[in-house]
């Protein structure tokens, strides 16, 4: 499962897994409203103790008349059974017990995971720059890049 053996290794996805992202990744496009750029979500998983669960942060960055706008996302609940089956099964092969997936879903149809073996950290409340804050400070800090998928 690991490339790297240790804490913080990234996770290969299956054939299957994978397939399942994408999916995943077609439904958040969707239900996506209008105007949408970029959906980001972090998902944590723990099996591990009292951490264990799931955690989720989501925001989608949105086109306005205003200018780009953040606002805090909701996905379908389509896959919802899915999307936690993957999630505690990449959890429970992980050494650490817990994993992040990180999807990125752009208007455009394309997307980016990244699954990394971590410890957990929403689940227990920490919202720091290892937890929560790139996500719910993803407009500001990506609004040049942002900016420039407009034109």
């Amino acid at each position: 499962m690991p490339n790297h053996p240790g804490e913080n290794a990234t996770v290969t996805l299956d054939d299957e897994q994978q397939a399942l992202v994408e999916q995943i990744a077609r439904s958040y496009a969707g239900a996506a409203p209008a105007g949408w750029l970029r959906i980001v979500s972090r998902q944590e998983c723990s099996v591990a103790g009292d951490s264990a669960g799931i955690a989720n942060v989501r925001v989608v960055i949105v086109e306005t008349a205003d200018g780009l706008e953040q606002q805090d996302y909701r996905p379908p609940r389509d896959l919802h059974r899915q999307t936690g089956d993957l999630l505690r099964g990449l959890a429970a092969a992980s050494p650490t017990g817990v994993i992040v997936l990180l999807l990125v879903v752009d208007r455009d149809g394309s997307h980016t995971v990244t699954v990394t073996q971590d410890e957990a950290r929403v689940l227990v409340g920490r919202r720091d720059e290892t937890s929560s804050r790139p996500v719910h400070d993803y407009l500001e800090r990506h609004r040049e890049e942002l900016t420039a998928l407009l034109g």
